[in-house]
């Protein structure tokens, strides 16, 4: 009887497992539907087995085998790009789950917490609460929200305008723990699907309330990317040169740069390596002069990643990768420690760049500069770091810049696009995805998006891009703090409540 019902723990964690992955695997599934479907499903199956009586034990071993699942390609690029033995690319990985799935466990411990106390209002807060907590000061190696996967709709990722990514994790974790919670107490169907409609029904409100937003005038940019397809981490002489021929054949083609438009040319993350680009070089400003054309490029310069803009007649623009991704490009904790584990995993850390005001590229046009603000590949995961970029240099766009060759043809591509879509309706701007090896694409300020080719392939792209810049309140620095302060306001009204009061 014990082994039975331990297989069916097991069977049970399983199905769960899978039911996670479909919420960030397969992205534009059934028409982009399967993504918030399981987004919302999967926290409610989770909290609802674990209000009812079974053991945390088996929760966490299904976050655990969720993430796991997710993961599956990590241990094959550590192994091939890290120069690491595949077993202990596969223990790194073992220690990777372990470590995002505790974070999401505590969350529904806290959630179950707050139900025994204050039953399903205090669960749905709780679990809003310390997920917002989680995704937005929790260490996370590689970052991710949950909210991401409402971005496969345009109409569910216009919402992210209202609440950011983070507050769209939490409204789905909050409905699913309010579900779960009405029926372990024994509630109403009508009651249990207060939680999973007020989210449905806030997705049909924003989504539409979206147009009422203000905007600013029409922006208008011919927009050129080059991927070129180079081993990642590869250098060699001739890199520069390769991207020029392939760009001057693209803009042949395309009869550009048009007098009454500007052309912005957009190189990947590590497209020119092997050289020093924090120097003055006029011989770069005089490329991108000749073709007429602005130009943004990823590089690198001593332990710097870089991306670095020339345009006729500005100052070279230079911007670093603020945050460096632990363990990948920089050990994490301070100096002192830092230098201990460098020494101890012989590895040099990157040196993070920092955000200053006019962070942005100033690409020249006859109607005035549009301020194009890099995120260099794993900061575009990031939303509070994208808002306070896009916030310090005034920008009009957004563009990031990114070696997936690490990747190799593992869906890891598809799940980092995944994960980065939402900056676009979050700040009202696109987002334009220049790879080094597939997929590059764009990703509007009203949800939709497009990608373009595969995991290691080459391609020149062209697009004529026409947006008008969205203030959206996902702009605000207060959002995130407003939210988690409603909800801790909440949850302390809630608890003041449950108190047993003396006759």
């Amino acid at each position: 009887m014990l082994k039975s019902g331990w297989l069916l723990s097991l069977l049970s964690a399983l199905f769960l497992a899978f039911v996670f992955v479909l919420a960030f695997r397969f992205p534009g599934a059934l028409g982009g539907c399967l993504e918030p479907a399981m987004a919302l499903i999967f926290p409610l199956l989770l909290l609802d087995g674990l209000f009812k009586g079974r053991h945390a034990f088996w929760v966490w071993i299904t976050l655990v085998l969720g993430l796991l699942l997710l993961y599956q390609w990590v241990p094959q690029t550590l192994a091939s790009k890290g120069g690491l033995p595949f077993g202990l690319a596969l223990v790194g990985t073992v220690l990777l789950g372990l470590w995002e799935a505790t974070g999401l466990w505590a969350v529904a411990l806290g959630s179950r917490w707050a139900f025994r106390r204050s039953g399903a209002a205090g669960a749905a807060c709780a679990a809003a609460l310390l997920l917002l907590l989680w995704e937005t000061w929790g260490f996370h190696v590689y970052p991710w929200t949950w909210g991401a996967a409402f971005g496969s709709l345009p109409w569910t990722a216009r919402s992210a305008a209202f609440l950011g990514a983070s507050g769209l994790s939490a409204l789905a974790w909050g409905a699913g723990a309010w579900t779960a919670a009405t029926l372990a107490e024994g509630g109403s169907a009508r009651r249990a699907l207060a939680g999973p409609g007020l989210a449905l029904g806030f997705f049909l409100v924003a989504g539409g309330a979206w147009y009422l937003l203000p905007r600013d005038p029409v922006r208008r940019l011919d927009v050129a990317m080059i991927q070129p397809n180079f081993p990642a981490g590869h250098q060699w002489p001739g890199m520069e040169t390769e991207m020029w021929r392939r760009s001057d054949a693209l803009l042949k083609t395309q009869g550009w740069p048009r007098k009454e438009r500007a052309t912005l040319l957009l190189w990947p993350e590590s497209s020119v390596m092997g050289r020093d680009d924090r120097q003055p070089n006029p011989r770069l400003a005089s490329e991108a002069a000749s073709r007429g054309v602005a130009w943004l490029y990823g590089t690198e310069g001593g332990l710097f990643n870089l991306v670095r803009g020339e345009a006729a007649g500005r100052p070279t623009f230079l911007f670093a990768k603020v945050d460096p991704m632990p363990f990948g490009e920089r050990n994490p904790g301070p100096p002192a420690f830092r230098r201990w584990l460098d020494k101890q995993m012989d590895f040099t850390s990157q040196e993070a760049g920092t955000l200053s005001e006019g962070c942005a590229f100033a690409v020249p046009t006859p109607q005035g500069d549009i301020r194009v603000h890099p995120l260099l590949c794993s900061e575009a995961l990031m939303p509070e770091r994208t808002r306070r970029g896009f916030a310090l240099g005034h920008a009009d766009l957004l563009s990031n810049h990114t070696n997936d060759g690490w990747f190799d043809q593992s869906i890891a591509t598809d799940l980092h696009a995944a994960q980065i879509r939402l900056r676009a309706p979050e700040l009202g701007v696109p987002l334009l995805r220049a790879t080094l090896s597939g997929k590059s694409g764009i990703f509007r300020e009203d949800g939709r998006f497009e990608l373009w080719g595969e995991p290691l392939s080459e391609g020149t792209y062209a697009l004529d891009l026409q947006w008008r810049p969205v203030h959206t309140p996902a702009r605000s620095a207060w959002l995130v703090p407003f939210l988690m302060s409603v909800l801790t306001a909440a949850l302390l009204l809630l608890g003041w409540k449950a108190q047993p009061r003396k006759p």
